[in-house]
């Protein structure tokens, strides 16, 4: 890992992989985080066994592995609010990991939108049923029926290649309350402290 991004606009997802083909999503990144978190805890760990896709293209901003390091020992306010998203990564995976093995899929997707709607700041995902599929480790076909289902309760509409979400509200009270929980960990660690997340970025570049 050369570069540690900071998203300002797009979706990344960090996947563990489940057999030599299969990755499954263990954590999802928009304009409030960053590409390269475990590089703060291992900096000598120059590969990180997680895979990283971007599922929706933006734009980032890209420091130099070495300099962030630097960075990270020179300017506190950076290294407070980079360990609270850490934080915060640790919180998602766990609370995620534990949604999978409890929740309905319907619940599941449900939590999937409402979180990539608050990553990419946006109600239109432009991604297909079958990367959905791919993210939450479940059929294709089991995310169009129960994306049939949401839309029919006019909670989103199903366009090319896209999902746009109409009727956040009814949505949130269908996904489980792993999505609030997630949210509220969001507040309580980076969003009540008034930082914009890329701010001490943009300073640092």
């Amino acid at each position: 890992m050369e570069h540690v991004y900071f998203i300002c606009g797009g979706l990344v997802s960090v996947s563990a992989k489940v057999d030599e083909s299969r990755f499954v999503e263990a954590w999802l990144i928009g304009s409030e985080g960053m590409v390269g978190a475990p590089f703060v805890l291992a900096p000598d760990d120059s590969s990180p066994p997680h895979r990283r896709v971007v599922q929706v293209g933006g734009t980032a901003l890209r420091i130099s592995s070495a300099h962030f390091v630097t960075a990270l020992n020179d300017l506190p306010v950076l290294r407070e609010l980079i360990l609270r998203y850490i934080n915060l990564v640790l919180f998602q995976t766990s609370q995620c990991g534990a949604c999978n093995s409890l929740h309905s899929v319907k619940q599941r997707l449900a939590r999937w939108l409402l979180m990539g709607m608050s990553a990419l700041n946006c109600n239109e995902l432009p991604l297909t049923h079958a990367v959905l599929g791919q993210l939450l480790g479940i059929r294709r076909a089991s995310v169009s029926e129960c994306l049939e289902a949401l839309e029919s309760h006019g909670m989103i509409q199903n366009v090319r290649a896209a999902i746009r979400i109409v009727d956040k509200a009814t949505l949130e009270r269908t996904a489980c309350p792993c999505y609030r929980l997630i949210q509220r960990e969001y507040d309580r660690q980076i969003a009540r402290f008034g930082i914009s997340p890329r701010s001490p970025a943009e300073r640092v570049l």
